[in-house]
């Protein structure tokens, strides 16, 4: 009599055939023969081993025999959320699972032709829709040139127009009002609309490519201006080349520090240079024009040239840009709930609307710190909440001192019972926020009728943002792998992942280890059929698991660093 193996749908047995372009996982399932010994046998159980065909699996891209060890169980002991079969711990690499216990055999999904997978290295590595866009930029910026080629002579004020709108469009488009007008337009797509326009909607969360191209084509633009005006040094006043060549030295260094590698490095200096040395650009281009427009100015009045000059109107708006969020500045209450020593829950009265993405600060003219927000448990309590854990200098000062607030009251309080409960109610806190919260990439998630949310650590923020706010009617997966969720983050945080999805996969690496999250990502995007894979992490594992995916024909999004 046979036996039907638990976890066919998994890792079930491969079948080659005699063409390699034509080798697929057969899906049937294993039936596993049981041996049946006479009563009176004297057996050594050390000396009996199972069927080869229980014991090993056939990698059909390598045509290698690859021992199988015992799969991890889940449980509730190590678990925290009741989760399904499905929920089975991989290696975190694929060279680990070779003689390490504990861990299943890892699916090999069918390689696409070589054709197939250059073109999707092509397209998803190399070619990105933020890499598209940033050469939109500069194929636009061409047709400047192209026209300015044909005339007998450049003038001055055309190459400080060209570099005027582009910095224009620079700042423009990273303004939280249009940044959530274009995402807002995208969940008006219904669903019903075919798959691939609905992909193509929902990349507008890479508009940063437009911002990053308009401010280097910009800048490209403001160093011919340069070199023309050397060309003609008796022409103009010291005053003038001084703040000409000074705003061409100020962008070199922005643009040098935007080099993935040296902002990596130097974050916290690439996000001073940004915004200070902007600002000073901006006073400066204001300056050298109005020096220069002045120098200028023999038969005509200098009001009138000012007016008739585009690039004054695009110095205004983008003043206007710079002053507007300036204008929105606030400081909001917060009531802090320390979850653990790694992570702390803010939560706020103000209404704000569903899938935002609040900054915040201690020191406005320094720096901000974005966070998810996601609603409260209670429909009937205004506001929200947000998970800050410990991913940098700001946000560790930030939990230890709460931890520390938090330690001192309650040790103040303890004899009495009324302000101990005051305490329990949490700590409050002042921040400053600006402007209009915008939206994030997991907002996008409604676009699609069927997603897979996976998220690591305190990801789980926005991941309940986009799950309690998520459209009547669509499905949701979550995974979240997360280092003992319980203690880390509280059973209010568990309770809500529960709610958001009573059937999420929370993988506890203080328990089962780190599991290999591509192939749980590519797994369970087969298994649940879902259109869209969502993935928020840190940048290695988002870069590493949305490009495996994309390149396995899998509509993946997640936030990008470069813009």
């Amino acid at each position: 009599m046979g036996s039907t193996c638990v976890h066919e749908e998994w890792w079930g047995r491969s079948k080659r055939t005699s063409k390699k372009s034509y080798q697929q996982l057969d899906n049937r399932s294993i039936l596993l023969p049981l041996p049946t010994l006479p009563p009176a046998l004297d057996l050594e159980p050390s000396g009996f081993q199972l069927p080869p065909s229980y014991e090993e699996t056939v990698d059909v891209e390598k045509a290698d025999l690859l021992p199988h060890h015992p799969s991890q169980t889940w449980t509730h002991d190590n678990c925290h959320h009741h989760v399904s079969t499905h929920s089975l711990l991989l290696p975190s690499t694929p060279e680990q699972h070779l003689g390490k216990p504990g861990f299943a055999q890892t699916f090999v999904p069918i390689r696409p032709r070589h054709c197939v997978r250059i073109v999707r290295f092509l397209r998803y590595a190399v070619f990105t829709v933020y890499r598209r866009l940033f050469t939109l930029v500069f194929v636009l910026n061409g047709i400047g040139v192209y026209i300015l080629l044909r005339q007998r002579k450049v003038e001055l004020d055309a190459l400080a127009t060209l570099a005027s709108t582009n910095f224009m469009a620079a700042i423009l488009v990273r303004q939280d009002l249009l940044v959530n007008l274009l995402f807002r337009a995208a969940w008006l797509v219904p669903w019903y609309v075919p798959l691939r326009m609905r992909r193509m909607v929902a990349r507008v969360y890479c508009y940063g490519g437009i911002h990053s191209g308009a401010a280097v084509a910009g800048s490209l633009w403001w160093i011919g201006f340069t070199v023309l005006m050397s060309l003609e040094l008796r022409r103009y006043t010291v005053p003038v080349l001084g703040l000409t060549y000074v705003v061409s030295l100020l962008l070199g260094v922005v643009l040098l520090l935007t080099v993935p590698s040296l902002r990596a490095k130097f974050h916290d200096t690439f996000e001073m240079t940004h915004r200070f040395l902007g600002w000073t650009v901006i006073a400066l281009f204001w300056a050298q024009f109005l020096l220069l427009t002045r120098h200028t100015s023999h038969r005509h009045s200098f009001a009138s040239l000012l007016i008739r000059n585009p690039t004054f109107w695009n110095l205004s708006v983008i003043t206007a840009l710079l002053i507007y969020p300036w204008l929105r500045l606030r400081r909001w209450t917060f009531t802090a709930h320390p979850l653990s020593s790694h992570a702390l829950r803010l939560s706020f009265p103000n209404k704000i609307h569903k899938f935002s993405c609040l900054s915040i600060s201690s020191s406005p003219l320094r720096e901000w710190h974005p966070f998810a927000t996601f609603p409260s448990a209670n429909p009937t309590e205004p506001g929200a909440s947000m998970v800050i854990s410990d991913a940098g200098d700001w946000t560790h000062n930030l939990i230890r001192d709460t931890h520390m607030r938090d330690t001192v009251q309650r040790a103040i309080s303890s004899p009495y019972i009324d302000a101990k409960e005051n305490v329990d109610n949490g700590l409050k806190m002042h921040f400053y926020t600006k402007s209009h919260p915008k939206a994030g990439v997991l907002s996008l998630s409604c676009v699609f009728g069927r997603v897979l949310i996976l998220t690591t650590g305190s990801g789980i923020g926005p991941s309940l943002s986009s799950l309690l706010d998520r459209p009547r009617g669509q499905f949701a997966r979550l995974v979240w792998s997360v280092r003992d969720p319980l203690a880390t983050y509280g059973p209010d945080i568990v309770e809500l992942v529960r709610k958001a999805d009573p059937d999420a996969c929370i993988i506890d690496t203080t328990a089962m280890g780190r599991p290999n999250l591509l192939e749980v990502a590519w797994r369970l995007y087969v298994e649940e059929r879902a259109e869209a894979v969502f993935v928020l992490s840190n940048e290695k594992v988002v870069k590493w698991v949305v490009g495996g995916l994309e390149r396995r024909g899998v509509s993946a999004f997640g936030p990008i660093w470069d813009s």
